[in-house]
């Protein structure tokens, strides 16, 4: 993988993943503005994850758009995990 890539995937799906799970346990009370702060929260979650997902595919070497894999979250991250990295040694 690409090392400028990799700031960019690590803070996109580690930030991502956060969000999403903090939005969930405000989620599970529900009710309200606290209903709404959380599906904001877990839409802004899922974008930043699908970011970071994109960054992750640039960085091995493929289209960003497969990054959009990550609408199926920790599922979409395990399918471009197996994908080959194209840059082994972090060169182009």
């Amino acid at each position: 993988m690409l090392k400028e890539y990799q700031r960019k995937t690590n803070l996109g799906v580690g930030l991502g993943i956060l969000a999403q799970a903090v939005a969930r346990f405000v989620l599970m009370p529900g009710g309200g503005a606290m209903e709404a702060l959380g599906w904001v929260v877990l839409l802004a979650g899922l974008a930043v994850f699908i970011w970071g997902c994109c960054a992750y595919m640039k960085g091995k070497g493929y289209h960003p758009a497969l990054g959009a894999l990550g609408i199926l979250s920790l599922l979409g991250l395990i399918v471009m995990i197996i994908f080959p990295d194209k840059h082994k040694q972090g060169k182009l």
